[in-house]
């Protein structure tokens, strides 16, 4: 069931006739404090697209009404949407090369997202960003601890979930191998059974069969995920080019008893992908392009897609990028391409349902 959207016509009605950004943002401070989350996210909303409407865009006035906005969609529970908020309130104070603007509060608001949406890797990554800013711009001490102290938390969240998708991982494996192993031992004991008769049983061959499909499923995968690709809001590109095989685990097969079959399979795929930053973006001479990787892991018979899910039930991904590169364009394909995993997990969905009807 689709989710009600947190802007509705009510809010829509009351930022209808607003006409200055200042006092767009002014509203939404007075209604974020009484509480009225989706009021506020709309009056900040209409304040960017006003700013935006200007001769001269006051950059650093907008990031700080997405920055808001993120803040809104984080506790309204919509985190895609707030690291989507912060991660253009981070890329317009970049652009703006305004180096005097406390950023901590970006890079915090996106880690909370990117923890609510499970992807503990990013998040860790973000909370260490927006300590080093804290401490960049002198802010308290305390402060400073309390990042560092979210830093850690972060970091234990994400070594738990990589202990619980390992584990996940052996415990389905285990499964798999225990049921092959219990069919085989009914297989064995209805033969004992036969023997001792004084009335031979007939035995179907075809009792207990199991087909290995993992090199055809690791070809379609292949086939699958070259080429998915990514347009940026900014107008950059972002295209999977090969899916790594040396790292990828693909495993399938299909197992029959008395004519009823079952699927198992677990998939961890690792995909190369390209991206080429918007020309608004780059700066200097070019080309203004970077490689990264992105890993879609626990994808097994009993997990499925879905944004924000349990680790246990869900499938997960990871990023990586080169970290050399840096500004506001790198900052922007790195954030764009976590939008890959969507689209790489509904190639892998058509394999399976391919193998179902094997």
């Amino acid at each position: 069931m689709k989710r009600r959207e947190p802007v509705q016509l009510r809010e829509l009605q009351m930022v209808r006739d607003l006409e200055d950004g200042d006092e767009a943002k002014a509203k939404g401070n007075e209604l974020f404090k009484a509480g009225d989350l989706s009021a506020a996210l709309a009056h900040y909303e209409k304040g960017v697209q006003l700013l935006r409407q200007q001769e001269q865009v006051p950059v650093v006035a907008v990031a700080t009404l997405l920055s808001n906005a993120a803040l809104c969609h984080l506790k309204l529970k919509w985190p895609d949407r707030a690291k989507k908020n912060a991660s253009m309130a981070i890329a317009a104070v970049r652009q703006a090369e305004d180096g005097a603007f406390d950023q901590s509060k970006l890079f915090y608001r996106r880690a909370l997202a990117c923890e609510q949406l499970k992807d503990f890797g990013t998040a860790v990554d973000d909370m260490a960003r927006a300590l080093q800013q804290a401490k960049k711009t002198g802010l308290p001490l305390a402060e400073q601890h309390r990042l560092k102290a979210e830093v850690e938390r972060l970091k234990k969240l994400r070594a738990s979930a990589e202990e619980s998708a390992e584990k996940r991982r052996r415990e389905q494996e285990n499964e798999r191998t225990a049921e092959v192993q219990r069919l085989q031992g009914e297989k064995l004991e209805a033969s004992k059974k036969s023997e001792a008769s004084s009335v031979p049983i007939a035995l179907n061959s075809d009792y207990l069969q199991e087909q290995d499909f993992s090199h055809w499923a690791k070809r379609q995968v292949q086939e699958a995920v070259k080429g998915v690709t990514h347009a940026c809001a900014s107008g950059g590109h972002i295209e999977v080019i090969e899916l790594d095989e040396s790292k990828s685990k693909i495993q399938a097969a299909i197992t029959t008893k008395k004519g009823t079959r079952a699927l198992y399979y677990e998939m961890d795929v690792h995909c190369t992908w390209k991206g080429k930053a918007a020309k608004g973006l780059a700066s200097g001479d070019g080309p203004h392009e970077m490689q990264g990787l992105i890993r879609v892991y626990n994808i097994a018979h009993d997990t499925k897609f879905q944004l924000g899910g349990d680790e246990n039930t869900s499938y997960m991904y990871q990023l990586g990028w080169d970290h050399r590169k840096t500004g506001p364009w790198v900052e922007d394909l790195r954030t764009e391409a976590a939008e890959l995993f969507d689209k790489i997990s509904e190639r892998v969905d058509g394999v399976v349902r391919e193998l179902r009807k094997k």
